[in-house]
């Protein structure tokens, strides 16, 4: 078995991470890393540099880190060129220099960018829906009203019995 059809069948797992991540499930794919990483790591470095890529995306989705590569491309990416720079990261995972590591973890990237493009096709506005401006609407003189501070409650007794020993002296 070839390592790109070893590590082919993550590509669910991988798939599903940048899912949570797009559609802002952290928590989900904070449960999930964890026994992806026990497949991943008996695996050796092609293992570890798969994981690797696919807890990036997540760690830069929590840390909401807007200079993060994936952010970028999340946030402004068109579909086409996403799926151009996913074939580029499959060529550069072949080329006769890369190591076991990078090979995984750009095989990761891969996935990860056909997810992202695919989901940016299919739902295009979502990542930028927190993002848009909220319509403030102001109230009219009818519909808003003015709260009155507190009166000091104490204040105003202490004045009712000091006139009220003063009343009594002067009878």
């Amino acid at each position: 078995m070839s390592t790109y059809d070893m590590l082919r069948k993550f590509a669910p797992d991988a798939s599903q991470i940048v899912r949570y991540v797009y559609f802002k499930s952290l928590a989900r794919a904070e449960q999930e890393l964890s026994p992806i990483r026990n497949k991943l790591l008996p695996l050796g470095e092609i293992g570890r540099g798969f994981f690797d890529a696919m807890k990036g995306v997540y760690v830069s989705a929590k840390e909401r880190d807007k200079t993060s590569f994936f952010i970028k491309l999340y946030r402004h990416g068109d579909p086409k060129e996403i799926l151009e720079m996913a074939e580029k990261f499959k060529n550069e995972a072949f080329r006769s220099t890369a190591d076991d590591y990078e090979r995984g973890f750009l095989m990761c990237w891969e996935i990860m960018l056909r997810t992202l493009s695919s989901l940016k096709e299919e739902y295009p506005d979502y990542p930028l829906k927190d993002e848009q401006p909220q319509v403030t609407q102001v109230k009219t003189e009818e519909e808003s009203f003015e709260v009155a501070p507190r009166k000091k409650f104490k204040e105003k007794e202490k004045n009712k019995s000091k006139n009220r020993d003063k009343d009594k002296d002067k009878d």
